[in-house]
């Protein structure tokens, strides 16, 4: 069944800050740190698990509020073509960009920006996470705006997130100085995640953003990016523009992909470009990445438990529990842990030890695939 969703004003001509936007969606995550809801048939971005709507139906309601449905595009692996497909149907088929293989972000938005030249030239790009929660909607849409109008002027952009608290978990953008309001502020650095005393240092210094993983620029701005500081991958997607729109593109994008190197956009491009820009975001912001980021999705009872499903605590505090439809779970005596029932095993794990799970999970994956 298609989830429901909000109708969003038309944009696009109504709103001719955003008239040459192409709104580009990134579906092709795996979620694994989300087992044992995220499952390799139905990773994150598709559940309603965590939240009554798919993130990645939020998502495609947001890209709608930047431009007409016809100038979104979905970049997801080929497994997950039908689950884009029914709970966006009014996306086009032909905007459902399929990577035959994971080859990380860098990849993605190369070919994005490969499909968007060749379809709609002079198009400005905002390519935005499909699995992130961003519950007020205009005020992404400002935001999107402003980034849209200084991507007009060129460089490379990016929406950060004002920081509000000292998270080591996120990687931070360096800024050039403190951003007043809504205005692009110069990046002069990409940080990687810091230590706990690091991360306070520049949450007190007012100049750093979080990276979000949301991206604003010219099509042709990214791809001339591209040519100069990641040639081995711009290249070969490069070489797929004739087939574009042609029954030949599949084929020679399996083959292309099969040869090129899995790298992110950030260090492949990001981190090596001289114009690189952000600007601070006017709406809050959860990229649901671990599961004490999820439990902010769930209300706390009064012992600070974020509970959703059939699940019965006692003596229980501070824990997220996730219970599978059909199934109680009760919890008893436990602190500051989580418990999640899904469809392929139950996780029982000390909050202090989630960053540890790596290993173990790969133990389980690989059957389960």
């Amino acid at each position: 069944m298609t989830p429901k969703r909000n109708r969003a004003a038309p944009a696009g001509k109504g709103n001719p800050g955003l008239q040459d936007v192409v709104a580009v969606l990134m579906a092709g995550g795996a979620g694994t740190r989300f087992w044992p809801l995220s499952t390799p048939d139905l990773p994150k971005q598709f559940i309603t698990a965590l939240t009554d709507k798919p993130l990645y139906v939020q998502a495609a309601e947001r890209a709608r509020a930047l431009a007409a449905w016809d100038r979104v595009l979905v970049m997801t692996h080929a497994g997950f073509v039908d689950l884009v497909r029914q709970q966006s149907p009014e996306i086009p088929p032909a905007n459902v960009i399929l990577e035959p293989l994971r080859r990380n972000t860098a990849a993605a938005v190369i070919l994005a920006a490969v499909i968007t030249g060749h379809r709609w030239p002079g198009a400005t790009m905002i390519v935005m996470p499909s699995d992130h929660m961003i519950a007020d909607t205009e005020a992404f849409r400002r935001t999107a705006e402003c980034a849209a109008a200084r991507a007009r002027e060129g460089g490379l952009g990016t929406i950060g997130i004002p920081p509000t608290f000292p998270a080591t978990g996120f990687g931070y953008l360096r800024l050039g100085k403190r951003p007043d309001g809504l205005q692009a502020v110069r990046v002069e650095q990409f940080v990687e995640k810091p230590d706990l005393a690091r991360a306070e240092q520049y949450v007190a210094s007012g100049e750093f953003l979080w990276n979000s993983g949301i991206f604003v620029w010219k099509a042709e701005v990214l791809l001339k990016a591209a040519a100069q500081h990641l040639p081995q991958v711009y290249e070969p997607l490069a070489s797929l523009r004739d087939a574009v729109d042609t029954p030949a593109f599949a084929a020679r994008a399996v083959e292309v992909f099969r040869n090129i190197e899995s790298v992110s956009v950030d260090y492949g491009i990001m981190e090596k470009a001289e114009d690189v820009w952000a600007v601070p975001a006017a709406f809050s912001w959860n990229d649901v990445g671990s599961w004490l980021a999820a439990a902010d999705l769930l209300p706390a009872d009064a012992a600070g438990n974020h509970v959703r499903g059939d699940a019965t605590l006692g003596w229980a505090r501070g824990n997220v529990v996730i219970a599978d439809a059909g199934r109680p779970v009760v919890v008893a005596g436990l602190s500051d842990c989580v418990v999640v029932q899904g469809p392929l095993g139950t996780l029982v794990c000390r909050k202090d030890m989630l960053d540890n799970l790596k290993t173990l999970l790969e133990r389980v994956l690989p059957a389960q695939k």
